[in-house]
């Protein structure tokens, strides 16, 4: 009589990592995107005025040695700088042209400005990686704030740090601390929710309307 072994049965595939190793290692979360740097408008500034710069330069070089016709334009203008002495002007124009490259320089290391908050999925403080704009935070605002009964209409400017809803209301209508509540809500999942300040205005045409009758 023949015995049979019994078979030992093949790992699942896809079943999740073995005993003793270690699980897969979570994607880190994506930097806070910002807006490009002041240096960046500022350098292309610049840039345009070194080729205008340039270009003059090669008109003068050309009026010069004769090849166009024309009359000297950087060199009357060296000739009057040449000869200038020292007064108030010219030490204010200095400490002006010094001050300007001060700010310049400040401009190129300072830091970029964040234009998008962190979503969170797992409460406050635990960002995941996912982003919006401060645009769209305003219009998640305007949008709770048009959900409020008595809010005939909405508008909502928004920054990383604070949300400013303005809402018409009907004359005698209290809806800030609704609004403002509404708002909070719609904001929650952020990762560091922005402060809610609600402005209440009374319809022009409702408050006409009512004085007239």
């Amino acid at each position: 009589m023949t015995q049979t072994q019994p078979r030992t049965p093949a790992p699942a595939t896809g079943a999740g990592p073995a005993a003793g190793q270690a699980p897969p290692a979570r994607f880190a979360p994506a930097r806070d995107a910002s807006r490009s740097a002041r240096a960046g408008v500022l350098g292309i500034v610049l840039a345009v005025l070194v080729v205008a710069l340039g270009v003059a330069c090669v008109r003068e070089a050309l009026v010069a040695d004769g090849r166009i016709d024309g009359t000297p334009w950087l060199a009357p203008t060296v000739d009057r700088i040449d000869g200038l002495a020292p007064s108030v002007a010219v030490a204010a124009i200095g400490a002006a042209v010094a001050l300007l490259g001060l700010w310049l320089v400040l401009q190129a290391f300072g830091r970029r400005r964040r234009t998008r908050l962190a979503v969170s999925t797992a409460g406050p403080g635990a960002p995941s990686g996912v982003t919006i704009g401060v645009v769209d935070a305003a219009r998640l605002a305007r949008v709770a704030a048009l959900e409020v009964d008595d809010v005939l209409a909405a508008r909502a400017m928004a920054t990383r740090r604070t949300v400013t809803v303005t809402v018409t209301v009907p004359p005698g209508a209290q809806v800030v601390g609704q609004v403002q509540a509404a708002v909070a809500r719609q904001l929650s999942p952020l990762s560091a929710p922005p402060s809610v300040k609600v402005v209440s205005r009374v319809s022009d045409e409702l408050r006409s309307e009512g004085t007239g009758s």
